[in-house]
C-alpha cells in the first residue's frame, strides 16, 4: 500500500476521512458563505475549470487519468444558471483539452478581469489536480506534465493563481477549489481516487527573490478579495468517487445549495451535510472544526472579517428548494431531461425510474404541480415522462429550468450489496472470491474501479476481512490466519447482511424532501455532571404549518462522545394525526441494533400523540440509553410514519424477547428482514394505483414510498 495505514490516518486522512460532523461542518461553512455572496442583483459571471484527461499512467509517478472533473463542472453550470440565475452565456466552461494554462489565464483576463465592474459577482471554479512546488500549492492544467520534467511543468502556482484574482476589479469572488495538494505516495485508497499528484520539494518559481520565499512573505502575496472555498488545505486529501463521476466536495456543495431554504444556518447545513456524507469516509479526530472551517476558507484576517460579515446577513435565496431541475426536453415535449442533483448521495446510487417528481411553477405558486415519472437514469441525470394525476386537474406547462421535488421515490425490492475487492488481493484470491460471492443471494462482487462500492473484501496480516470504502477495517470481521477464501466470505455472511440491511435503511432517508410535520433532536449528556448538549437536530424543509423558530446553534456539540455518556431523541409532532416511531443504530461494526425500552410506550411502536412531544427514553423509565463500546462511528436512523409500522413490530417482536444490553439497545439477529419490513410498511403500491393515469407506470418489483407520509433523519456520532 505504500505507507502503513497508522501513519496514513494520522498524516492524511483530514480531508477524506473528515467529512463526519467536523468535515460536514467545513463544506457548510462554505455553502453558506457561497448562498451570502449569491445574493444581490448584480452582474454574475464564471469560469468554471474541469479536468479528467490528464495525460497521467500511474507508473509514471503516482498519478491517474480523473473521472468526476468535468461533470463537477456541469453540476456547477446547472447550480448556476438554474438555481441562482445566471445568463448562459457568463458562464464559461473550460473541460479537457481546453484547461490549458494559456487558456485559463486567457479567460481569467479576457472574460473575468476585463469585463468584472466592482459591484459584480464572480465564481471561479477548478477541478482536477492540485500539487505542491516547494512551498507552494499549485493547480495542474491539462497540459502540465510531470515535476520531474521541469520542461513541461505548466503548474498554476498559487502566486498565479492569487494574481489573476486579484486583477478582477470586485470583492465579491467565490473561488472554489476542489483538488488536493498533499500526495500521499498514493493515487487511490479504497475506493476513492485522489486529486493530488506528486510534488517536487526543492523548487522555487523563477521570478522570486529569496527574501520573497519567507512563509510570511508567501502569506501576503497570496492574499486576494472574495472568499476562497477549498476541499483540502495542508495535508488534508481531497477525493472523488469511483464509480461515481463526481468530487466528494463538490458534490456536497452543490447537493445542500440546491436544498437551502431560508432561513439558513451554518448548523442546519452542518447537519445535513453530516447525514449524507459521514458514513462514505473516516473521520480524523486531530482536527478541529475550527481549523477544517479556516483551511477550507484559506482565510487570512480579512477574509475571515468578510465572511463573519456575510454570514450574519439575511440571504435573498430562493423560497423552495429541490431534488432536481428540468434540463431539456424533446420536441414534442414527452421526453424529459432532468438532473437529480439534490438528492442526497447514499440515496441517488440507488434510485430507481419510476420514482415520481413535481415540478414546481415558481411563478405561479398555487397551480396544482404537473407530476413526471423517471424512466432511466446514469449517475445525476435521467430521463423522464409527464404523467396525469387523477386527483389533479392540472395542466401546467413543463419547462427547461423548472425545479422538481421528490413525489414518490422507488427503492428496488433486489437491492444488492456490492462488495468490492481489494487491490491488494492475488489474481487467485479475486477469482476465487468472485465465483462464491455470486453463489450468495442479494451480493455481488465488483472491480473497486468500475462502481460505486459498499464495502471491500481484503486481506490484513494474512488474514481475510472487510473494510469500509475508505479502507478501515471493520471490527470483527477478520478471521484466522490461514482461513481460505471460500471459508471466510462465508464466515462474514452475517456482516454482509448487516451492511445490506444498513444500506437499505440509508435509502429511506429524506429530511430534505418529507412533508411530515415533524421534528427529531438528538441529545446527549455528557461527564460527570451529565451535561446536556444536542448532537444534531433534524426537521422537516417542505410543510407550510412548520414553525421555523428552533435556535439551537450554540448548544451543538461536535466532538466525540465517551462510553457511557447518555443519549435520548426528542420528537416534536407538530402535526394534527398521531406519529409512530422507530430507531434503528448501526455501529463501526455495521451491526443494526434498536432500543428496547419495554415500558409503555416503547412496548411495540412509539407514538408521538397530535401536538405532542415524545422523549426517548420516556424520562420515568429506570433505563438508559448509553453511548457503547465499539470505538468508531455509530448512526442513528429515527423514522417516522404517518401509519402504524405494524410489519417491522411484528418481525422485532422475536429480538425484543432478548435482555437488553447495559446500553439498552438489542443486536437483531435478522437485521435484513426487519428493514424488508419496514420498507413494506411505508410503501404505497396499493394505493398509487389508484392516483395516476393510464400512463403512469408500476413496477412489482418495487417499493413505492410517498415522502408525504415519512421521514427518516439521520444523525451520527463518534465513540472515542
Amino acid at each position: 500500500m505504500g505507507i502503513a495505514r497508522r501513519q496514513f490516518l494520522l498524516t492524511g486522512l483530514s480531508s477524506l476521512a473528515g467529512w463526519h460532523l467536523g468535515g460536514c461542518d467545513r463544506v457548510a461553512y462554505a455553502a453558506n458563505t457561497y448562498l451570502s455572496l449569491l445574493n444581490a442583483p448584480q452582474r454574475r459571471k464564471a469560469l468554471l475549470i474541469g479536468i479528467n484527461q490528464y495525460n497521467a499512467r500511474d507508473e509514471l509517478g503516482g498519478w491517474l487519468p480523473l473521472r468526476g472533473c468535468v461533470d463537477d463542472v456541469e453540476l456547477q453550470r446547472e447550480l448556476l444558471i438554474y438555481r441562482f440565475g445566471f445568463a448562459p452565456q457568463d458562464v464559461i466552461c473550460l473541460t479537457d483539452a481546453d484547461a490549458t494554462r494559456d487558456r485559463i489565464a486567457e479567460a481569467m483576463t479576457e472574460h473575468l478581469a476585463a469585463q468584472t465592474l466592482p459591484d459584480d459577482l464572480v465564481v471561479v471554479h477548478f477541478s482536477g489536480y492540485g500539487s505542491r512546488l516547494g512551498k507552494y500549492d499549485s493547480l495542474v492544467p491539462v497540459d502540465s506534465g510531470l515535476p520531474q520534467n521541469v520542461g513541461t511543468l505548466r503548474d498554476i502556482t498559487q502566486i498565479d493563481w492569487q494574481s489573476w484574482m486579484r486583477a478582477i476589479a470586485t470583492e465579491r469572488i467565490i473561488n472554489v477549489i476542489d483538488a488536493g495538494f498533499y500526495y500521499p505516495r498514493m493515487s487511490e485508497i479504497g475506493a476513492f481516487r485522489l486529486r493530488s499528484r506528486v510534488g517536487l520539494e526543492e523548487w522555487q518559481p523563477p521570478l522570486l527573490t529569496q527574501s520573497l520565499t519567507d512563509p510570511s512573505t508567501i502569506a501576503t502575496m497570496t492574499t486576494s478579495q472574495g472568499i476562497s472555498l477549498r476541499a483540502a488545505s495542508g495535508n488534508m486529501l481531497c477525493a472523488e468517487w469511483n464509480g461515481l463521476n463526481n468530487g466528494v466536495f463538490t458534490y456536497a456543495l452543490v447537493q445542500r445549495l440546491w436544498q437551502l431554504t431560508p432561513p439558513t444556518t451554518i448548523y442546519v447545513l452542518m447537519g445535513e451535510l453530516a447525514t449524507n456524507l459521514n458514513r462514505l469516509t473516516l473521520l480524523n479526530s486531530d482536527l478541529s472544526i475550527e481549523h477544517q472551517v479556516d483551511a477550507m476558507l484559506a482565510v487570512d484576517a480579512k477574509q475571515k472579517a468578510i465572511a463573519n460579515d456575510q454570514l450574519s446577513q439575511l440571504l435573498t435565496i430562493p423560497s423552495f428548494s429541490g431534488d432536481g431541475v428540468i434540463v431539456g426536453l424533446s420536441s414534442d415535449r414527452r421526453i424529459v431531461d432532468v438532473a437529480l442533483t439534490g438528492l442526497p448521495i447514499t440515496v441517488l446510487n440507488n434510485y430507481m425510474a419510476g420514482s415520481i417528481f413535481h415540478v414546481l411553477n415558481p411563478n405561479s405558486p398555487q397551480t396544482e404541480p404537473s407530476l413526471i415519472q423517471l424512466k432511466s437514469r446514469n449517475g445525476s441525470w435521467g430521463k423522464a415522462e409527464p404523467v396525469s394525476n387523477r386527483a389533479s386537474k392540472s395542466n401546467g406547462k413543463i419547462e427547461v429550468g423548472q425545479a422538481l421535488q421528490e413525489n414518490i421515490r422507488a427503492v428496488s425490492r433486489n437491492v444488492k450489496l456490492a462488495i468490492a475487492l481489494d487491490s491488494g488481493l492475488s489474481k487467485i484470491e479475486r477469482i476465487d472470491a468472485t465465483s462464491i460471492l455470486s453463489t450468495l443471494p442479494n451480493m455481488f462482487g465488483i472491480n473497486l474501479n468500475e462502481q460505486q462500492a459498499d464495502c471491500l473484501f481484503g486481506s490484513q496480516s494474512a488474514s481475510y476481512g472487510l473494510f469500509t470504502v475508505s479502507r478501515l477495517p471493520i471490527l470483527g470481521s477478520f478471521g484466522a490466519v490461514g482461513e481460505s477464501v471460500g471459508v471466510a466470505i462465508k464466515r462474514l455472511k452475517p456482516f454482509f447482511e448487516g451492511l445490506l440491511a444498513a444500506k437499505l435503511l440509508r435509502l429511506l432517508e429524506n429530511y430534505n424532501s418529507t412533508k411530515v410535520q415533524v421534528r427529531a433532536t438528538l441529545k446527549a449528556q455528557i461527564g460527570s455532571d451529565h451535561r446536556s448538549v444536542i448532537i444534531a437536530s433534524r426537521e422537516r424543509n417542505r410543510s407550510e404549518k412548520f414553525p421555523q423558530n428552533l435556535q439551537v446553534s450554540n448548544s451543538i456539540w461536535t466532538k466525540p462522545l465517551v462510553i457511557g455518556d447518555r443519549l435520548e431523541c426528542k420528537i416534536d409532532n407538530f402535526s394534527e394525526q398521531p406519529l409512530y416511531v422507530r430507531i434503528f443504530c448501526v455501529d463501526s461494526r455495521g451491526k443494526l441494533l434498536t432500543p428496547n425500552f419495554i415500558t409503555t410506550p416503547y412496548a411495540n411502536d412509539g407514538i408521538v400523540a397530535p401536538a405532542e412531544t415524545l422523549t426517548i427514553p420516556y424520562p420515568k423509565v429506570p433505563m438508559n440509553w448509553s453511548v457503547a463500546a465499539p470505538k468508531g462511528l455509530v448512526e442513528i436512523q429515527v423514522i417516522i410514519s404517518h401509519f402504524p409500522l405494524s410489519q417491522v413490530a411484528k418481525t422485532l417482536e422475536e429480538s425484543q424477547r432478548q435482555v437488553s444490553t447495559i446500553n439498552g439497545l438489542i443486536s437483531i439477529p435478522n437485521p435484513l428482514q426487519v428493514i424488508q419490513s419496514l420498507l413494506a410498511d411505508l410503501d404505497c403500491t396499493a394505493t398509487l394505483s389508484d392516483q395516476l393515469g393510464a400512463n403512469g407506470a408500476i413496477n412489482n418489483n418495487l417499493w413505492m414510498l410517498d415522502v408525504s407520509h415519512w421521514a427518516a433523519f439521520n444523525f451520527s456520532y463518534q465513540v472515542a
